[in-house]
């Protein structure tokens, strides 16, 4: 999710760094919308947050540009449990906060309001572009019905923010719950202001919950979903992550099988301290576990989470070598 602050320095990566936006913080509670059955069955798999790790933000890294990419899910769907976590104000200004007070250039948002982010979009000015995709309820007779985030505040899904132009913005397909809640995955090609910078491919993933039979391995949607995504983004010149409601493929996984060769390896997580590393990653969800997650195959220069105050997952922050 987004998403700090590591240093990479002889393959070794500092541990994140965690802030918190000002503002007022609404009282916690468990959201509905995980469900009881996938909170038992992957709680205690992460260990909680790591809380005061002095962030290494510039320091002592190769000179040469950075950019910064946030994954966040904003829990802005009411009916989702989330109408304790801030109305779509609050959401607007932790977006911009992203942008403004921690330097991130690219925004890539789950469970967002589409009049959350055009709000937060007009704020941070002309030049920042939104490539928005719905979230469909898709019943068994295969009708589709858009997600509505109440309040007025329209439509709800998945997104990038960026600073830059973004191009050859397309879903990409992957398998989805027939019937169920159809989420997604969105590529686009972030445009750099400067001539001579390469573009960005940067791509945002919302995954299926997991199924309630862990024995029941054709119902898995989440494997399938990960190496569309993995296929869709590339290994090169690209940064890609989102809520992906999956815990890391540590030993205590017993969802491990999950991630397609090539996660962790040929692209590394904001987090991940060493090539190796596969578990004892910071939590983003307040139930304590990591479900957010940002990948790169460019050099990490930090990685940092930021607790907006207005959802229930952290905001995570990853720097690298790139410009835009």
């Amino acid at each position: 999710m987004l998403v700090a602050v590591t240093v990479q320095r002889s393959g070794d990566v500092v541990p994140p760094y965690y802030a918190s936006i000002s503002g007022p913080r609404p009282r916690r509670r468990r959201r509905v919308f995980l469900g009881a059955v996938a909170g038992v069955l992957l709680l205690g798999l992460v260990p909680a947050v790591r809380h005061g790790a002095r962030s290494l933000v510039g320091a002592d890294g190769p000179d040469g540009p950075r950019l910064t990419v946030a994954t966040w899910n904003t829990c802005g769907v009411a009916a989702w449990g989330c109408g304790e976590y801030g109305g779509g104000e609050q959401k607007a200004k932790a977006l911009r906060s992203l942008a403004q007070d921690h330097g991130a250039r690219v925004v890539l948002v789950q469970e967002a309001c589409r009049g959350d982010l055009d709000r937060a979009r007009a704020g941070l000015g002309a030049a920042w572009q939104l490539a928005f995709e719905p979230y469909r309820q898709v019943d068994a007779a295969g009708a589709e019905t858009p997600v509505d985030c109440g309040a007025g505040r329209g439509e709800a899904g998945f997104g990038i923010l960026a600073a830059v132009p973004l191009t050859d913005v397309a879903p990409v397909e992957s398998p989805q719950p027939a019937p169920g809640l159809h989420r997604g995955i969105l590529c686009a090609t972030a445009v750099p202001a400067a001539p001579a910078a390469p573009p960005l491919r940067v791509c945002v993933a919302h995954l299926s919950l997991p199924p309630a039979d862990r024995s029941d391995r054709p119902a898995e949607l989440r494997d399938d979903q990960l190496a569309a995504l993995l296929a869709a983004a590339g290994a090169a010149g690209s940064v890609f992550g989102g809520d992906f409601n999956s815990s890391p493929p540590g030993p205590r996984n017993k969802d491990a099988w999950i991630w397609p060769a090539g996660y962790f390896d040929a692209v590394r997580e904001c987090d991940q301290e060493s090539a190796g590393q596969r578990s004892g990653f910071a939590a983003t969800h307040e139930n304590g576990l990591k479900l957010d997650y940002l990948f790169t195959a460019l050099p990490r220069h930090g990685c940092s989470q930021v607790d907006t105050g207005f959802s229930d997952h952290r905001a995570e922050l990853l720097t690298v070598a790139a410009a835009l």
